[in-house]
């Protein structure tokens, strides 16, 4: 297919795409999602009494730890056992009870996922060896707009990670996995909620979720939150402003319309963590900064999703969603440079970049068909990423001691215009889930064509491809409650993620999986427990001037993974999880940046009455390397964490401890060559007091 043919393919689905939308009238963002929800907290329209604390604690412990059907393994409400992949879900209670603030809190027990350093500015994580920092969706659509940001849990209902490659559901990207956070969505009930926080290093926290039923078809919502924070690193801060509106339509029977909009205003310094020497960290404070003390990121984010759901019939449900984003960032960011340390001295640089602006636009349509024995589900999507980017460095900076640093001002070098991107592409993909007996067969399959093209110094340049990704599954269930499955799949990525051409990397990234696994439900269907072993196979092309491929990176990791999360009793809940990891680049069998081999959780939360609850967990990671080529190794460590909660009517209170041992320890690492010199700490023993009332 000629360039010309690729891009009359593009502009012919997105014109349907978009005249199925102006057609209906009728757009949105994954309301599957939910029938999936957990049964809503009861209204507090009561009149007042002493059965109200009990009331809300019964609610909390309904859902418990557990979700019987994440969606976003298939995109529809199949069984949990019946699909063929693994699919972790961290409920709001779980939330709640680790006294969640961001995101990598949220995911810190995911068998398989553990946090990285993220350039001490963004939400970055490792999933099943890959890093993930493109793989994070809101629900069900790409949320590429917040990705150089920290995310606000203010209005995640859950989250839902998907295991391994999931291209022949969500496109390109997911070489480890995706990360789903599902949005709270305007139900009806008739409650105010407030939150306040306080903690470690002035962190300081107001929350307001206000839900209300206008009339008997419409419904609103109201998510806010500021959130502000010291840190237990020299000169960093934030300050973040959040604000999330949405609006539930049902004109009838069949039909859901779900308007929703955010708003994050947020400024942070980056903490680029500290430099390596001789294969170690440095041994300095953990409150050590290298970094300018006039550094700083700023940024605005809009997001905007509209979401409709048609219930055609009883067997039939069209789904069309679609979602806006918009992004300004400023970062003046000094940084190590990727040197050796050398006469106890390190070199710094400054990176001053930014979005002005960074826009992202995806329209969605879905049809999911349930005849019985199949559960079918057709889709088209289209993504537009549109990035101006501006640029500037300074190399020219002093260097500063490795063991003894003194923060000083550094140069400002502007942000100039210096590069334009854009990023679009097409899909159209096909699932079955055909039963039969008590067997079950998945398909996927999924076209994608994906063009790119970029403005760089006056010189443009393009790329164009088309590429199917696909997966074939196979499950057996012996009882209603336990199932085996087996699967293999392909997906394909973008070098760089698609945000910059470079004609030596001019060929995508191919992602396979194979994956055998056992799932069951224990105590009465109330603990879901999934243990996969799994191959990874990634292949990264390298092409010459022509684009000719003339070499490849190959990497292989292997894994096994058993999870656990539920309760054991009413008023016992609890979630646990392992991974062992081989992870190797094939060429050199080195281990690849921010890989540990094995990782373990464990968290449980008990209530012995309606007033108290206690809880607390371990969180194990081992021996890991930062940089390429296991340039620096960093230490393996153990956490423990702690909390108490009590309840006495509309109020409640809840203290965390967070690393009560107060243990020293390497968090994670950059990507990347850079990632030797810029190793960030965990923080100390911290506290968090959270303050709770309904009215």
């Amino acid at each position: 297919m000629s360039p010309h043919q690729h891009k009359r393919l593009v502009t012919a689905v997105r014109t349907q795409l978009l005249l199925t939308m102006m057609t209906t009238g009728l757009t949105m963002a994954v309301s599957q999602q939910v029938a999936a929800q957990e049964t809503p907290i009861q209204s507090s329209t009561t009149e007042p009494s002493v059965t109200l604390a009990p009331i809300m604690v019964t609610a909390k412990k309904y859902e418990g730890y557990a979700a019987y059907n994440p969606t976003s393994g298939t995109k529809t409400n199949t069984e949990w056992l019946d699909v063929p992949q693994s699919v972790s879900v961290v409920t709001k209670t779980e939330l709640e009870d680790r006294g969640a603030v961001r995101v990598l809190d949220a995911v810190k027990g995911v068998a398989g996922l553990n946090n990285t350093l993220g350039e001490g500015s963004r939400d970055e994580f490792v999933l099943r060896g890959f890093n993930g920092l493109n793989d994070v969706y809101s629900d069900g659509m790409r949320d590429d707009g917040k990705l150089q940001s920290y995310r606000s849990l203010a209005n995640v209902e859950r989250v839902e990670v998907v295991k391994g490659p999931a291209g022949a559901l969500y496109g390109r990207g997911s070489a480890g996995g995706i990360i789903n956070l599902v949005s709270k969505k305007a139900e009806g009930d008739e409650f105010n909620k407030v939150q306040a926080q306080v903690g470690s290093d002035g962190l300081a926290v107001a929350r307001i979720d206000s839900s209300h039923k206008l009339s008997d078809t419409l419904n609103a919502r109201l998510n806010a939150e500021y959130r502000r924070s010291d840190s237990f690193v020299d000169h960093v801060d934030s300050n973040d402003v959040f604000i999330a509106p949405t609006v539930r339509w049902q004109p009838d029977d069949q039909q859901t319309l779900d308007f929703s909009f955010d708003f994050t205003r947020q400024h942070l310094v980056p903490y680029r963590g500290v430099p390596a020497k001789d294969g170690k960290p440095v041994d300095v404070p953990i409150h050590t900064f290298y970094g300018g003390t006039n550094d700083y990121q700023d940024s605005d984010t809009w997001h905007a999703t509209v979401n409709h759901e048609f219930a055609i019939n009883d067997e039939m449900t069209w789904t069309n969603r679609a979602s806006y984003s918009h992004i300004t960032l400023e970062q003046k960011g000094t940084r190590q440079s990727p040197a050796e340390v050398t006469d106890n001295q390190v070199g710094r640089t400054v990176n001053n970049f930014g979005y002005d602006p960074r826009t992202s636009k995806t329209v969605q349509s879905e049809l999911a068909w349930n005849t019985g024995n199949h559960e079918l589900l057709f889709g088209t999507d289209y993504n537009d990423i549109d990035i101006d980017l501006t640029l500037a460095t300074d190399k020219n900076v002093p260097p500063i001691s490795a063991a003894n640093p003194s923060a000083d001002a550094t140069p400002n070098p502007g942000f100039p215009k210096f590069r334009k991107n854009s990023t679009q592409s097409v899909g159209v993909f096909a699932q079955d889930v055909y039963h039969i007996g008590d067997w079950s067969l998945v398909g996927n399959v999924r076209y994608d064509n994906i063009q790119l093209d970029q403005n760089f110094q006056g010189q443009d340049s393009e790329l164009n491809d088309d590429k199917f990704s696909y997966r074939a599954g196979i499950v057996y269930n012996f009882t209603d409650a336990t199932s085996a499955y087996a699967t293999t799949a392909r997906s394909w990525q973008l070098p760089y993620s698609g945000i910059y051409i470079n004609p030596k990397l001019a060929a995508l990234y191919q992602t396979d999986l194979k994956e055998i696994g056992v799932k069951t439900y224990l105590y009465n269907d109330d603990i879901m427990l999934n243990a996969a072993v799994y191959q990874i196979d990634k292949e990264d092309p390298k092409t010459n001037e022509n684009r000719e491929v003339i070499d490849k990176d190959e990497f292989r990791h292997q894994g096994l993974e058993l999870e656990a999360r539920g309760k054991i009793r009413d008023n016992w809940d609890v979630s646990a999880g392992y991974s062992y990891l081989d992870a190797k680049d094939k060429k050199t069998g080195l281990v690849p940046n921010d890989v540990p081999e094995q990782t373990f959780s464990l968290w449980t939360a008990y209530q012995p009455d309606d007033q108290w609850r206690i809880g607390g967990g371990v969180n194990y990671i081992s021996d890991r390397y930062a940089g390429d080529a296991e340039a620096v190794e960093l230490d393996g460590y153990t956490t423990v964490d702690l909390m108490t909660a009590y309840s006495m009517g509309k109020h409640n209170w809840q203290l965390n401890l967070n690393n009560a041992l107060d243990k020293k320890y390497a968090f994670g690492a950059t990507n990347g060559s850079s990632g030797k010199n810029q190793i960030g700490f965990g923080a100390p023993r911290t506290w968090l007091l959270t303050y709770n009332y309904e009215f």
